[in-house]
């Protein structure tokens, strides 16, 4: 069972992929701008805030298996508009790899597309801390650089957040960095055929600008920006994300629309 929100109006409907760690609630901030221009749905990815808590082992292909399923069963027309956040952004292209005809376009913000040996190694040992002392073990840690003290303007934010990351099941968000540390689309993304945004945050300390600007590079139709932001830019950045998005996909709906005609 998956917790979602689905709100506003507009066509192609736009999915929100929480980063990891996070959950719908990541995205509030951007509510307003998106809700004006586009039917929105934002959901709790497996294992994360009020989605089902599942024991066993899960892969990026679930997640984004989850995606088909909870766009099937809402009935929501295709293709999609999808913006995915860090790890959100591997289900993104997982998603339209898989189902190419199923999505027109996607923003990818500070995307998680490929993990590093060492950092295969990080998730491994900090999921086990997890499991074994809970998150209150491993927090501090985690936000010291996916919310760096530059990024901490607004300190009931930063709380805000710091709370929900705590409440995380630490077996749900272990799963999550074990299904993460086994991603690698970077090789793949010369097939993507879609329009494709790439935001990287300029106090981002894991994906910073100068290792996102060449993914866009390799995308057919990529473009890339950047934005005052660390990691977390839904959280940390809102209002400019949110623009980024609006902007983005404006444009690509009115390309769509005079391809039609």
């Amino acid at each position: 069972m998956l917790r979602y929100e689905l709100s506003g109006r507009g066509s192609p409907v736009l999915v929100l992929l929480h980063e990891l760690g996070g959950s719908l609630e990541s995205f509030d901030g951007l509510m307003p701008q998106l809700e004006a221009h586009f039917r929105v749905l934002r959901y709790d990815q497996r294992g994360a805030g009020g989605s089902e808590k599942p024991r066993l082992p899960f892969s990026m292909a679930d997640h984004a298996d989850d995606l088909d399923q909870l766009v099937t069963a809402l009935g929501l027309p295709t293709p999609l508009f999808l913006a995915g956040v860090a790890a959100g952004a591997a289900i993104a292209v997982a998603y339209a790899l898989d189902a190419p005809q199923a999505v027109a376009a996607l923003a990818l913000c500070a995307p998680a597309l490929t993990v590093e040996r060492d950092r295969v190694d990080y998730l491994a040992a900090r999921s086990e801390l997890a499991v074994t002392e809970g998150m209150a073990a491993i927090v501090d840690g985690s936000l010291e650089r996916s919310y760096p003290l530059i990024m901490q303007r607004d300190p009931a934010t930063y709380a805000a957040y710091r709370s929900r990351f705590l409440a995380n099941d630490p077996v749900g968000y272990a799963h999550a960095n074990l299904a993460l540390a086994h991603v690698q689309l970077e090789p793949r993304l010369e097939e993507l055929r879609q329009p494709c945004l790439l935001l990287a945050g300029t106090h981002d300390l894991l994906r910073p600008p100068q290792t996102v600007a060449p993914l866009a590079a390799r995308i057919g139709h990529g473009s890339f920006d950047v934005i005052d932001s660390g990691h977390l830019m839904p959280v940390q950045a809102p209002e400019e994300m949110g623009r980024q998005l609006v902007n983005f996909f404006a444009a690509a709906r009115r390309n769509a629309l005079v391809r039609a005609s």
